[in-house]
């Protein structure tokens, strides 16, 4: 690091910032003009006192010479002083006052050389006194220039040399030595004068500065923000009021100015508040009540002890965010539909209830229950209806469970009850009445809804107390109530978690054979009763599960469909069906079972277009089976889906035909291509009289209609025979083959479309 230079030493050199340069600038000139009349009065003492003691000598014509040039210098000195400052003439008034220190130093070095060098011993004292004083003078005027000051003190010094070297005087060089080291001491300390005045102007102009912008800011402040300033004597009386605070309270200014500070707050609040004003600490955003007569309301006040002894701070009226915040931790506790506390609310009463456990033995009881059937009244009646009948069934269970019991609502058609202190026989009447409760009709609009509920029952301690794990088993003992038929409460046994963790694992391994597509598609032929050929085959899904061997369709379909995974496992189903069928040496149809989770799925139409596409499949050979609920289930969209896919050319079937309560509505709800007989009607055909009947009008309202008619489950030739004799279009079933990979239909050295008549002749043979 480098050391002071001469600047710095003798020029006093420091960083002025920009934006305060012309203002110290102006200050150093007005320091000078300040210092004017100073100077002329030592001037004409000066004039006065060498006139004196030069009178009778013979420099006194040079004395006489220098006191008229130091009159016009002083005169032009005063009168540059009380010259108005012109704007932008500040560079060359700083030039003029250059030149006149500069001339001014001539003229002292010029008087001193001519006097020292030719006065006698008994004038040395005077004229040494006398260039000290004027060194001194030249330094306190000029300290604001330090340039001049500095040529100054050369140009008097330099004349005192030069008297001490001309004039016969002993010491004369060791003097001029001397004289020079004090011009330099003198000149580094005006320096160092000038450079501490320039920063005491920097930081004052900086402080100044930053009071406008600060006084900007609070003006400011005031004037847009919410917040408002306060301050306070050591007595907590109020000072003067800003409109803000005025408006805050309502009160006229003169009379909240020394007023109590205290007296604007609720008695709790005022006293809270004299307690922090009194540990004389600082403190933020204390939130206290206002009473300032029939205005009620919330303040946050922040403050700061003062030096007097009195506080300073600012104060915000929170009024209506503090009422926000109750409305969103009502939304966050409660549900907005019913009135009743949440799942989170919930969850903190199950902890409450578990302290109580531990600590003093309660037990207590947690019911899960679920709404049957609320999902069809929700689609078939409307969302409003669906809403008011929860209202209902809250106001229910309210009036059913009764004020000691902690009734909530986990969302959708799922609530919930805590109860403490029950042992698991009043447990079982509870839920009891639960469910009698649900089972009454409700009216609605005029109408009478019946819809129902399962519950579900855990007891703590016996099935845990932890708050999650006791929700989660009476969910468990809600979904075997489900199982069971519904309608009905079940209490939760220990085997209930061991199904659960089998039915976690069957999923597990679901989505492994997903992802990994490890699972076969077979096909059963559709065998046509005229020609006794194949006229087509409906896929099947198959999975052997690795440890387990295969599993049965109905296990890993209804489980597929609970957690969702049947969307992404039905389009791996369309895709590797169509792609089989691309392959096949006959142009025989493939029938694709949807379920109603695909049937939502919006992008059914782009997988069954992509798999055409991708297979180069004629689409009228594709055939989508559906089941009714799929049309009992969002049936606008589910009707423009099936008539998206009929535009397409795939061509539709109703599975099951018969099964459901609506069939015959379904049938003018869409044009079907084909109509499916349910296996349980085709069983006992050849013994029932009542089947016989029953299939006999299907196939001729399926005729009138202008549909095919598959029979489903044909398992001996008399089966077949009737169905024939009655006209039905199709049979399928195990008298003609069981499901068989596409691998089994490649094998066999024959047309795939003729499979379904050579099984028919071997059987015959047989």
């Amino acid at each position: 690091m480098s050391g002071p230079n001469f600047a710095t030493l003798f020029l006093g050199k420091v960083d002025i910032p920009p934006a305060h340069a012309a203002a110290i600038a102006e200050e150093r000139r007005r320091n000078f003009h300040a210092l004017a009349p100073l100077a002329a009065v030592h001037s004409l003492l000066t004039a006065v006192v060498l006139t004196f003691a030069f009178w009778s000598e013979p420099a006194m014509p040079l004395v006489f010479v220098w006191c008229y040039a130091s009159a016009v210098l002083v005169f032009i000195r005063i009168r540059e002083a009380r010259r108005p400052a012109e704007t932008g003439a500040g560079q060359a008034e700083d030039r003029r006052i250059v030149r006149y220190t500069l001339l001014s130093g001539a003229l002292w070095g010029a008087i001193i050389a001519a006097l020292v060098a030719s006065s006698g011993p008994e004038h040395h004292m005077l004229l040494g006194i006398l260039t000290a004083a004027i060194l001194c003078v030249g330094a306190l005027l000029h300290s604001g220039f330090p340039a001049a000051s500095l040529g100054y003190s050369l140009l008097v010094g330099l004349g005192a040399c030069l008297g001490l070297l001309l004039g016969d005087h002993k010491w004369a060089a060791n003097a001029a030595l001397l004289l020079l080291g004090g011009i330099m001491a003198l000149q580094r300390f005006s320096s160092a004068t000038h450079a501490n005045d320039v920063r005491r102007l920097i930081d004052a102009a900086a402080l100044k500065e930053a009071k406008e912008t600060m006084s900007l800011l609070l003006n400011d402040f005031e004037a847009h923000s919410a917040d408002w300033l306060w301050r306070v004597d050591a007595h907590n009386r109020l000072g003067p009021a800003s409109p803000r605070f005025v408006d805050a309270t309502g009160l006229p200014a003169e009379l909240l100015q020394g007023g109590s500070l205290l007296a604007l707050f609720a008695t709790e609040s005022a006293q809270a508040l004299d307690a922090i004003l009194k540990q004389r600490k600082p403190f933020r955003d204390e939130v206290l009540r206002v009473s300032i007569g029939p205005r009620e309301g919330w303040w946050s006040i922040s403050g700061q002890p003062t030096a007097d002894g009195g506080w300073r701070g600012v104060c915000s009226d929170i009024t209506r965010s503090r009422d926000t915040e109750a409305l969103i931790a009502y939304a966050t506790e409660y549900d907005s539909l019913t009135d009743l506390p949440n799942r989170a609310m919930l969850v903190r009463q199950l902890e409450i209830a578990q302290e109580a456990a531990e600590t003093r033995g309660e037990g207590f009881a947690l019911f899960v229950i679920d709404l049957d059937n609320f999902k069809t009244l929700n689609d078939t009646q409307g969302h409003p209806t669906g809403d008011a009948f929860l209202k209902v069934v809250a106001e229910r269970l309210r009036d059913c469970v009764g004020p000691e019991a902690f009734l909530a609502r986990l969302g959708g058609d799922e609530f919930a009850v805590l109860q403490r202190d029950l042992m698991a026989e009043e447990a079982g009447e509870v839920a009891d009445h639960i469910v009698d409760a649900l089972l009454a009709p409700v009216t609605l609009n005029g109408r009478e809804i019946m819809a129902g509920g399962s519950v579900g029952v855990a007891l703590a301690p016996e099935n845990g107390a932890d708050p999650a794990i006791l929700m989660k088993n009476a969910e468990l003992a809600l979904y075997r109530a489900k199982a069971q038929g519904r309608g009905c409460a079940r209490f939760f046994e220990a085997g209930m978690d061991e199904s659960a963790r089998v039915r976690a694992d069957l999923e597990t391994d679901l989505r492994n054979a997903l992802a990994n597509e490890t699972m076969d598609v077979y096909f059963q032929p559709l065998v046509n009763t005229r020609t006794r050929k194949t006229a087509g085959y409906e896929t099947l899904l198959r999975w052997n599960r690795p440890g387990h061997g295969l599993v049965s369709p109905g296990v890993f379909i209804s489980c597929a469909e609970e957690t969702g995974i049947i969307v992404p496992l039905g389009e791996w189903v369309i895709r590797k069906a169509i792609e089989e069928a691309a392959h096949w040496k006959e142009d025989v149809p493939v029938a694709v079972n949807l379920s109603p989770a695909q049937m939502k799925n919006p992008s059914l139409l782009a997988t069954v277009i992509g798999a055409l596409a991708a297979s180069q499949l004629d689409p009228s050979r594709l055939e989508i089976e559906i089941v009714e609920s799929v049309l009992m289930d969002e049936t606008e969209h589910n009707i423009r889906t099936l008539h998206a896919l009929r535009e397409l050319g795939v061509k539709i079937a109703l599975d099951d035909f018969g099964t459901g309560y609506s069939s015959l509505s379904y049938l003018r709800a869409f044009p079907f291509d084909k109509i499916k007989i349910d296996q349980r009607f085709v069983r006992d055909i050849d013994s029932s009289v009542e089947n016989q009947a029953i299939v006999r009008a299907i196939i001729s309202l399926a005729k009138d209609l202008g549909m095919r008619v598959t029979a489903e489950g044909v398992e001996n030739e008399q089966q077949a025979a009737i169905l024939a004799g009655m006209g039905c279009t199709e049979v399928q079933g195990f008298l003609y083959s069981r499901p068989v990979p596409a691998a089994e239909l490649e094998k066999k050295d024959v047309p795939a479309a003729r499979l379904g008549s050579n099984i028919l002749s071997l059987r015959r043979r047989a």
